[in-house]
């Protein structure tokens, strides 16, 4: 693209393009900023940087770009229909199969999903759903959410706003819903109680019962939380910790909601993450990965006794028009099939158990990786200051740009979060190549000697 057609495309989104997530228009005209198109596991944006993309698109888009597969799915369907019937929601016959399809994988005796458009939808519909349900069982008077916080993250709307544990996307919107109550999440590395497990004996878990016992379980209707804390920085769940929180909520009649919207569909090394602590929910929450990328599609997906109360006048009055498209839900199952096809579940593993070997050699020798965590291909990179005391870089978003700019010199686009720390994000497509994995670990080593370089 000649210079004068960069400049004009970058006035152009300055004048008229509203950017999302926190940023303003003075980020249009940096790398990546716009995208031009994609190549396997590489983006290729407006500005000529052809680079390996390691957060798999923030996690939506886990086998890639355009996929062959997963197009000539999309486009065989949307040449049947593009849409479905515009005054009521009637499914294409892609939906009946990818609901199938997700009741074969998921765990326990989970059925029935309802398709929504993205994950945001999906977690205010299993809040939505749990509320009624209590109703319908003549207990009303259910309807308190229990959350965690920090770094739970379910949604942008003001009901998931209400349910997770970011100030940032909370404090503008005030005041919130009412009967959201948070509890803490479990960060090993850095524990809310200084204790260290397992002598803690999981308090983060028992700090559930405490609450449920302080709100009067009789006003509790779930407990909504992800399996591995993404919006913290790639934090798994503490050995033991969702079996306690299944038995807690069992204990106390609340249903439980799984929100793995980020962590499903094959990134733990399993179909749900849910399934790797040995847990069955009454509801899972996905989205992001349930098309590989190809669009707006999400579900939530319920355990069969708690679908089939909503029958008669208590039908579920709830739906979005776009919710559940046929031509993603064709890219849903081709993409669910291509994993089957080329056992990327077993490839998950083994890239699991070389990301923790490589970045665990990589800790060792740095003066400012503090943490990493790995759970699948979810990993978490923590960068520190001063390793002993854990102490954070002044200047996190110095930090953070400069890793950006030396991945981008090798070749290789990082996500480095700032949040609560300069953490490394890092989501590798489920059939990411030996190679690239080498280009990833390569980069990063470069970008940490920098960073220790200029900010040491």
């Amino acid at each position: 693209m000649k210079s004068s057609e960069i400049d004009k495309l970058v006035s152009t989104a300055k004048e008229y393009l509203w950017p999302a997530f926190g940023r303003d228009t003075s980020v249009f005209g940096t790398p990546v900023s716009i995208i031009k198109s994609g190549e396997g596991r590489h983006i290729v944006d407006s500005f000529g940087n052809r680079l390996l993309e390691t957060m798999s698109c923030g996690a939506a888009s886990p086998l890639g770009f355009n996929l062959p597969e997963l197009v000539e799915a999309v486009i065989d369907q949307i040449k049947k229909v593009n849409v479905t019937t515009p005054a009521m929601f009637a499914p294409t016959e892609p939906v009946i199969w990818l609901a199938e399809k997700i009741a074969s994988i998921s765990p326990g005796d989970m059925k029935y999903t309802i398709f929504v458009s993205n994950g945001t939808d999906a977690n205010e519909t299993a809040i939505k759903i749990a509320r009624q349900y209590w109703k319908i069982m003549g207990k009303g008077t259910k309807y308190k959410i229990i959350h965690r916080y920090p770094g739970d993250y379910h949604g942008i709307s003001l009901g998931t706003s209400s349910a997770s544990a970011h100030p940032f996307r909370r404090i503008p919107f005030e005041p919130l819903m009412a009967g959201f109550i948070a509890i803490h999440a479990p960060n090993c590395y850095r524990c809310p109680y200084n204790l260290t497990c397992p002598e803690c004996d999981l308090l983060c878990a028992q700090e559930l019962r405490k609450v449920i016992e302080f709100e009067d379980p009789s006003t509790i209707a779930c407990f909504m939380v992800e399996t591995t804390n993404t919006g913290l920085g790639m934090i798994p769940s503490p050995p033991g910790y969702m079996k306690m929180i299944r038995d807690i909520c069992d204990e106390y009649e609340i249903l439980l909601i799984v929100d793995e919207v980020i962590t499903g569909f094959g990134k733990s090394g399993f179909w749900f993450d849910s399934e790797k602590h040995g847990i069955v929910p009454e509801m899972i929450s996905m989205g992001k990965g349930i098309c590989w990328g190809c669009g707006a599609l999400a579900g939530t997906h319920v355990k069969s006794k708690i679908a089939e109360a909503f029958t008669g006048k208590n039908v579920l009055q709830h739906g979005y028009t776009f919710g559940g498209m046929g031509y993603l839900a064709a890219a849903g199952l081709a993409g669910i099939n291509y994993v089957e096809k080329h056992k990327l579940l077993d490839r998950v593993k083994e890239m699991s158990a070389r990301l923790s070997k490589e970045l665990g050699e990589i800790k060792d020798k740095s003066r400012i990786v503090g943490d990493v965590r790995v759970n699948g291909v979810l990993t978490g990179i923590e960068l520190v200051k001063n390793k002993k005391t854990k102490e954070l870089f002044p200047d996190r978003f110095a930090v953070a740009n400069l890793v950006h700019k030396v991945g981008r010199e090798n070749g290789v686009l990082f996500a480095c979060n700032t949040w609560y720390g300069d953490i490394i994000w890092l989501v590798p497509q489920l059939n990411m190549t030996d190679e690239e994995l080498n280009l990833v670990f390569k980069a990063l080593k470069k970008a940490l000697i920098e960073v220790e370089k200029q900010f040491l």
